[in-house]
């Protein structure tokens, strides 16, 4: 660690086990500048930029230094930039918190990993809810007619119907598999790439595997043409959830 690195430790909510990193600016003398909440216990009630001693802001974990995106300034003036906002009040844990300042601090740019993930699963979650919904009335065409013919193929005389009750569910566990994915993957100082796809590859198998287990009263080949229908809904509704991401992307940037 040195002056100007962001610094990264791990935290839990208060009253659960759901660990995330508390990030804050390395003075290089023993000290680090962070924004965090008056009270961890009401992080919506407000707080402040505060200096405090590095075993304060370590509280007893590990300290971790934070590397990617790469600093746009120099380390003598990521510590400017961090001492001068020392005691400003405000904080937000969705739009304006520690992640976000030590991001701008070094980078210029208010970022937060940790709330882009949570958002982009949540808007992953309704588009391929949306997919599932879609697939349902398209259950006898061109992508799951497919999956049925192997199914014929592989188990004479076996097919298989995947209804609302099964792809909603598909999808909102695919989701929720890849949001812990993701999520695990950026603790562990992954780059975003990384875990984003991480969190993709658990998400897929996750939304195939329950369509395939509502296919197994079929049969293998019930096994494998939910499978296969699991997998479509998921990449059909990540191809959505790009778009939605893309155009909000667009519009907070305008």
């Amino acid at each position: 660690m040195a002056c100007g690195d962001r610094l990264r430790v791990e935290r839990r909510l208060t009253g659960s086990n759901v660990a995330y990193m508390h990030h804050g600016i390395d003075v290089g003398d023993g000290t680090v500048v962070h924004a965090r909440p008056d009270d961890f216990r009401q992080p919506l009630a407000g707080g402040r930029v505060e200096r405090t001693s590095l075993e304060e802001f370590a509280g007893g974990s590990r300290v971790f230094v934070t590397t990617a995106p790469a600093a746009a300034y120099p380390p003598g003036e990521v510590v400017a930039r961090a001492l001068a906002h020392v005691g400003r009040p405000g904080y937000c844990p969705v739009v304006d918190n520690c992640e976000h300042f030590a991001s701008w601090c070094a980078t210029g740019e208010r970022s937060s990993r940790q709330v882009d993930i949570v958002l982009e699963r949540i808007s992953g979650a309704a588009a391929r809810v949306a997919a599932a919904v879609s697939a349902r009335g398209l259950l006898s065409t061109a992508a799951v007619g497919a999956a049925e013919r192997i199914a014929v193929r592989t188990a004479l005389g076996t097919t298989v119907r995947l209804g609302l009750r099964t792809l909603v569910p598909a999808a909102i566990a695919g989701e929720a598999a890849a949001l812990a994915a993701e999520w695990t993957a950026n603790h562990a100082g992954r780059t975003s790439a990384e875990s984003r796809r991480a969190g993709e590859a658990a998400g897929l198998a996750t939304s195939a595997a329950a369509c395939a287990l509502a296919g197994l009263p079929a049969g293998p080949g019930g096994v494998i043409a939910g499978a296969l229908a699991g997998a479509a809904v998921w990449a059909g509704g990540g191809l959505a959830a790009k778009a939605v991401t893309a155009v909000v992307n667009h519009q907070s940037r305008s």
